[in-house]
C-alpha cells in the first residue's frame, strides 16, 4: 500500500516537473518567435530605407539640379557669353530676348526657352526660326564635351479642349509636352549634330510650374523647353 502511495507521489512529482518545464519552454519559444519577427520586420524597414537612399541618390545622379547663389566669375561670363549669342540670333527673328534664359545647374548649365519661340500653340512642329535657334545651340553645346543632355518638355494648368489638338493629343498637355520635348532633341541631333545616345527627354506637363497659372503671365512662363547640358568633368584631364 505504501508503495502504490509513493508512486503516486512521484508521478504528482514528475506531472508537476512536467507542467512546470514545458510552461517554461512555451514562454521561451514565444520571447524568441517575438524577438525574431522584431529582427525581421527591422531588417525589412532598414531593407526599405537601404532603397529608398539608393532610389534618391540615383535620382541626384541622373537629373539636372538648379542652383542658386554665387558662381565663379569666369565660368558666369562664360555662359553669359552662350547666351548673348543666342539672344542676339533671337532679336532678328522678332522675339524678345528674354524668351530664352540662362539656368544655372549643378554640374553644368541650361537653356528655357518660352514655347512660343519654337511652336505655335497646341502644335509640337517646330518653327523655322526655331530650327535656327536649336542649330545655334547646339553649336554652343557642342563646342564643349558634355556627358548628358536634359530635355523637358513643360505646360502651363490648362487643359487642351481644341477638337484639333486633342485628336492629335488626346493625353493632353502632358502627350503635348512631350511630343515638343522629343521634337526639339531631333533637331539637336539631326540639324545640330549632338549625340541622341546622350539625351534624355521628358514631358512633364505642368507638374513643375516656374509662375502661377493663375495669370496669363504665369501661364506663358510655364510654357517651356528646358535644355540642360550636364557637363563632362573628366574632359582635358
Amino acid at each position: 500500500m505504501r508503495s502504490i502511495r509513493l508512486i503516486g507521489v512521484a508521478l504528482a512529482c514528475l506531472t508537476a516537473t512536467s507542467c512546470i518545464s514545458q510552461a517554461k519552454y512555451d514562454d521561451a519559444v514565444n520571447t524568441a518567435q517575438m524577438y525574431q519577427r522584431s529582427a525581421h520586420d527591422n531588417a525589412e524597414y532598414i531593407a526599405q530605407l537601404q532603397a529608398e537612399n539608393a532610389s534618391l541618390k540615383g535620382a541626384m545622379e541622373n537629373n539636372p539640379i538648379i542652383i542658386e547663389g554665387v558662381v565663379d566669375a569666369a565660368y558666369t561670363a562664360d555662359i553669359d557669353a552662350r547666351l548673348a549669342s543666342l539672344r542676339n540670333l533671337l532679336a532678328g527673328t522678332g522675339h524678345s530676348s528674354d524668351e530664352v534664359t540662362l539656368l544655372e545647374v549643378e554640374g553644368g548649365y541650361g537653356f528655357s526657352m518660352s514655347d512660343s519661340v519654337l511652336f505655335s500653340s497646341g502644335s509640337a512642329q517646330i518653327s523655322s526660326d526655331g530650327q535656327a535657334l536649336l542649330t545655334e545651340m547646339a553649336k554652343t553645346i557642342g563646342a564643349g564635351a558634355y556627358e548628358r543632355l536634359w530635355i523637358r518638355g513643360h505646360s502651363d494648368s490648362d487643359k487642351v479642349t481644341k477638337p484639333a489638338t486633342l485628336k492629335l493629343y488626346p493625353k493632353g498637355n502632358l502627350q503635348l509636352s512631350a511630343d515638343r520635348a522629343l521634337e526639339v532633341a531631333a533637331i539637336l541631333s539631326e540639324r545640330g549634330g549632338l549625340d541622341m545616345a546622350k539625351m534624355a527627354i521628358a514631358g512633364l506637363g505642368s507638374s513643375l510650374p516656374v509662375a502661377s497659372n493663375e495669370t496669363n503671365e504665369g501661364k506663358s512662363a510655364n510654357r517651356r523647353v528646358e535644355i540642360f547640358v550636364i557637363e563632362d568633368q573628366t574632359a582635358g584631364e
